[in-house]
């Protein structure tokens, strides 16, 4: 490949190309150490080139024994950030998946946004969605800063591809745009009302203003009366937290979240979400739920008659003005082996990976397919973490570049990349601004040594006589229930492009036109509005037993002594989660993973910009270099998730960063349900190191 540029001729996002993308083009050409081959580990611990064809007849072999012996529960997979956008390869993993009939099914969405599912079971959700960016006239957003991470839908407050402009175009109409951030994010040069609590206290914060909305009547009392159950229980639940009271524990004026609960009463479309600020930290299910429930009282949804601006090409899905009641799957059968919770949204949580591989228990994991992630340096505590990968009798890295994962792995098999692959825009389907599809062939040829992922489950499938299904699966749909499918052979390889026409048969535009127009089609579609609801549907629980219960106990809280600082997450421009951190573009930005600090208070503790320091929490300890940031408030420290290697020597400019999930622990103080540790608002010291 030469070079990437965006096409502005029909493209939702018009001529913008962010530098994730850009970092792509370096990286397909063996940028960042690119695997070209498969690699198999050695008994000392080092990895020898491997055909591609003998890994797989060794991995095969391995499951079909593991298989007989331990029964579908001993495997699982992993969905890592890289697997997201492998349409095929995402398709065919839950094809294999259903077809062993193991529930463990775990993704780096239980790492970082966990709390937003919980919420759905706890709460439920409508099935009419929340208005599009376009609409709302009071915006909140707590936790995000789409303007660096590019993602946003459907929790926080975005619109893909170009969310700065949407930020612009917001204001430019009138709307008042509330941030809530212990960092003025770039995100928040947009802000009407910036809000900078000390992180860990999101939860008081948001009881504050639902308490506020309920004081003074400002909720929209028509649609919690249709829509909603336990108004009454979450007024005495939210009852001790004043704005006097949030303000003391948040450490922001109460006059800011009395001026947030005005706007948001006085909004007539009000939009709000949050990002993984409040998910990271302290309290996070609890946050979630009263962000929502905030959202809720206003009825911060589309309502029957309102535009629908995308609902789908590959699949155009009507809306309607409907509750769905709250699920509470986690509490279902199928459940963990090491704690008694179970799925979120058909997965298990990944915080409990570790323990269920070390469980003392016959079901436990035994064999795991890492599909295009680092799981274990995502979910932190490897102290903990990283004997448990070992205990593992089977760990396969299906990756393009070796991870810390990949390290422990006994295969490592080399993948394609999206500009060697078929791909068809399955992700962004609802989610552009407007309605878009596209169908790209490969551009360049993938590595001779590589595999794309869908061909690795198949491949694998056919070792193990286990016959697969492919279907058109996405989140809330359970895929033994899907009655439309394509039955693969065991033999014949499937024609990505044929599996791609299967995807697109029931679009509103053509695979023929979609072949024929390779920059993408923005179809001509009827207007679409919400539907009155086909029945009488379910109710939202703004307050269910265990909310009332966990907001008690955070009403009897005291404040966590001996740490002066609270360290928080942070995204940068050019990288993805663990993905192009060690790109050109990042690396001469980002030599080291930077502490972040108010200049005050270094001066405060004698800290000289780039001196190098220990940070300290109650779990572990890293060294890493300061630099001093005034968009942070003090008190706080802001460090990026997945940087650097997995236990650091000590030396950071050697090790290119350092890893903040050794600041976490797995196993103590965890959040209920999904065993969320926190990596966001960790309290920690911070002293100049002595070398």
């Amino acid at each position: 490949m030469v070079r990437a540029r965006a096409d502005d001729s029909i493209a939702p996002t018009g001529g913008y190309m962010c530098p994730k993308g850009l970092a792509a083009v370096d990286f397909c050409n063996g940028a960042e150490d690119r695997l070209m081959h498969s690699l198999k580990r050695q008994p000392d611990g080092s990895f020898t080139a491997i055909e591609t064809d003998d890994a797989l007849d060794a991995i095969g072999a391995k499951l079909v024994e593991i298989l007989a012996e331990h029964g579908p529960r001993s495997i699982a997979v992993y969905h890592g950030t890289g697997a997201y956008r492998s349409v095929l390869g995402g398709l065919m993993e839950r094809a294999w998946v259903a077809a062993l009939g193991t529930p463990n099914f775990f993704s780096s969405m239980t790492i970082d946004q966990s709390s937003h599912w919980v919420t759905m079971a706890r709460m439920g959700l409508m099935a009419s969605g929340k208005p599009s960016i376009r609409d709302a006239d009071v915006i909140m957003l707590a936790g995000g800063n789409p303007l660096v991470s590019h993602q946003g839908a459907p929790f926080a407050v975005a619109e893909a591809g170009a969310p700065a402009r949407a930020f612009e175009d917001a204001r430019e109409r009138g709307a008042k745009v509330i941030i809530v951030d212990p960092r003025r994010t770039e995100t928040a040069r947009y802000a009407d009302l910036l809000i900078q609590p000390l992180p860990g206290h999101d939860a008081e914060l948001f009881a504050a203003i639902v308490h506020i909305m309920l004081r003074d009547g400002t909720y929209d009392a028509d649609f919690v009366d249709r829509f909603c159950n336990g108004v009454d229980e979450l007024r005495a639940a939210v009852a001790p937290f004043t704005p006097d009271m949030a303000a003391a524990r948040a450490d922001v004026p109460d006059e800011q979240i009395e001026l947030a609960a005005k706007w948001l009463g006085e909004g007539k479309r009000v939009l709000c979400g949050s990002g993984t600020g409040p998910s990271f930290a302290l309290h996070s299910n609890t946050a979630d739920h009263m962000i929502e429930a905030m959202g809720a009282l206003r009825g911060g949804f589309r309502r029957e008659g309102d535009t629908v601006r995308n609902p789908g090409t590959l699949r155009t899905r009507p809306a309607f003005e409907m509750a769905v009641s709250p699920t509470r799957s986690f509490e279902q059968e199928p459940k963990c082996v090491s704690e008694d919770t179970g799925m979120l949204v058909g997965e298990m949580p990944t915080a409990l990976m570790a323990r269920e591989i070390m469980a003392d228990s016959p079901d436990r994991i035994r064999a795991l397919i890492s599909f295009g992630g680092d799981p274990l340096m995502g979910m932190g505590d490897p102290a903990f973490a990283g004997p448990a990968f070992e205990h593992l009798d089977l760990l396969v890295s299906l990756d393009c570049r070796m991870n810390a994962t990949g390290q422990l792995s006994d295969y490592v098999i080399a993948t394609s990349q999206p500009f060697e692959r078929h791909e068809i825009s399955i992700p962004g389907d609802t989610q552009w601004p407007e309605p878009f599809v596209q169908y790209v062939r490969p551009v360049v040829e993938k590595p001779v040594g590589s595999i794309h992922d869908w061909e690795f489950f198949w491949a694998v499938s056919g070792r193990m006589g286990v016959p697969l299904t492919f279907k058109f699966w996405n989140y809330g749909l359970n895929f033994a229930d899907i009655p439309d499918g394509m039955p693969l052979s065991l033999t014949d390889k499937p024609d990505p492009e044929e599996m791609c026409r299967f995807l697109a048969k029931d679009s509103a535009v053509s695979f023929d036109e979609l072949l024929a127009n390779p920059g993408g089609v923005r179809p001509d579609m009827e207007p679409q509005v919400v539907q009155a609801a086909p029945g009488e549907g379910g109710r939202l629980e703004l307050c269910p037993p265990d909310v009332a219960g966990e907001l008690a106990g955070i009403a009897g809280e005291g404040g966590e002594q001996g740490f002066a600082y609270r360290l928080t997450c942070r995204r940068i421009l050019q990288a993805i989660n663990g993905a192009y951190r060690d790109s050109k573009g990042a690396r001469r930005l980002y030599p080291v993973n930077y502490a972040y600090m108010n200049p005050e208070d270094m001066a405060r503790d004698g800290i000289e910009e780039g001196a190098k320091v220990t940070i300290a929490s109650e779990f572990g300890e890293i060294e890493t270099l300061a630099r001093p940031e005034d968009r942070l408030r003090p008190g706080v420290v802001s460090m990026s998730h997945m940087f650097g290697p997995l236990v650091g020597s000590g030396d950071p400019q050697a090790d290119g960063g350092a890893n903040v999930g050794q600041l976490c622990s797995l196993t103590e103080k965890l959040e209920p349900i999904n065993f969320m540790p926190r990596f966001s608002g960790i309290p920690v010291n911070v002293a100049a190191a002595n070398s």
